[in-house]
Formats: C-alpha cells, sequence, structure tokens
C-alpha cells in the first residue's frame, strides 16, 4: 500500500491564472467580431427596433411573406414591403 504521502503529484501549471485571463481575452475579441457581423434578435425582439418593426420582422424571419403579413394585419403589402426597408436600414441589413 502506498501512503498519501508517497502519491505522485501531478505537476501543477504555476501560470494557470494569466492562461486563463489570456483565453478570456480571446473569447471577448472573437464575441466583439461576432457581434459586430451578425444580428441576435431574441424573442422579444431587438432593441434597435420599436415594437410594430418588432412583430414584423420576427414574421419575416419566420419566412412568411411581405403579402402573407400584410393580410393578418389587414393592411396594404407595399406598408409592409416599406417597413421591411426601414427595418433593414435600421439594422443596416442587404436585400
Amino acid at each position: 500500500m502506498s501512503s498519501p504521502a508517497r502519491k505522485r503529484r501531478e505537476p501543477v501549471n504555476e501560470n494557470w491564472e494569466a492562461e486563463i485571463a489570456s483565453y478570456d481575452t480571446d473569447r471577448e475579441a472573437v464575441d466583439r467580431e461576432f457581434n459586430r457581423r451578425h444580428i441576435i434578435v431574441s424573442e422579444s425582439g431587438t432593441s434597435e427596433l420599436i415594437a410594430e418593426e418588432n412583430e414584423v420582422f420576427q414574421l419575416v424571419l419566420k419566412g412568411i411573406s411581405c403579402s402573407e403579413i400584410a393580410e393578418r394585419y389587414g393592411v396594404e403589402e407595399n406598408l409592409i414591403t416599406a417597413l421591411v426597408e426601414i427595418i433593414r436600414a435600421k439594422l443596416s441589413l442587404s436585400d
């Protein structure tokens, strides 16, 4: 039987704090780049849009056409199309 004092000790990384800090810094840079290139939209929408724009944007993201959205809201399709263009401009989205 081996006593606890005789157990082989694993090497300890003396620089672990610096490595974790470096990893965290790298991850923050990756997250910033991701957020610069992508829009994160929660179920409640995005803060850059007003409530009505968020509602329409959520439907567009679900693949519902402008004509179907217009029909749902009882408005003309060109109103929804114009709103989608406003949303694209606010979010700096291309066609």
